[in-house]
């Protein structure tokens, strides 16, 4: 390459490189304008849903017809299933009663026992339901956080 050569090149990356800084320079104010829009845009969402955050409180808390509960096992597959195994449990339980009993009655000693002794099977119902309700009611909370969320970004990005 000549020394005429490398002055060419050196003047276009020259002139490349202040196209190159124009670009930026519009591109950064740009940005700026893009920033104070959306900061605009984000104090009147907020300002508006400060004024009706109790009208959208009202509507979550009372978006669902909450009836009492009646047990109902073609709806209550689950609870059914429950009783199920606690009905399960019991009857084994008496089963068990009445082989002890068998074995007094014909002279089997209590040594010789082939029955074994019945357990308790703890069983936490409530627990059971807590961890069901707070689970689902933990994914509707989050649906609904999502939900609002992208709304507030929807208006603050101008869509």
């Amino acid at each position: 390459m000549t020394a005429i050569d490398l002055e060419k090149a050196r003047k276009a990356a020259e002139a490349a490189a202040a196209k190159l800084a124009e670009a930026e320079a519009a591109e950064a104010v740009r940005q700026v304008e893009i920033a104070a829009q959306r900061a605009e845009r984000t104090r009147e969402y907020d300002a508006d849903f400060h004024r009706r955050w109790r009208e959208v409180s009202d509507a979550a808390l009372h978006d669902a017809d909450v009836a009492p509960v009646e047990y109902d096992p073609e709806t209550m597959g689950f609870l059914e299933n429950a009783i199920r195994l606690v009905t399960s449990r019991g009857k084994r339980r008496i089963v068990l009663d009445h082989a002890k009993r068998a074995e007094t009655t014909i002279g089997i000693p209590s040594h010789q026992s082939t029955v074994p002794d019945d357990r308790y099977y703890s069983f936490d119902f409530a627990a059971m339901v807590t961890e069901i309700v707070q689970k689902e009611a933990g994914r509707r909370v989050a649906e609904f956080a999502d939900a609002l969320e992208a709304e507030r970004e929807k208006f603050i990005n101008g869509e």
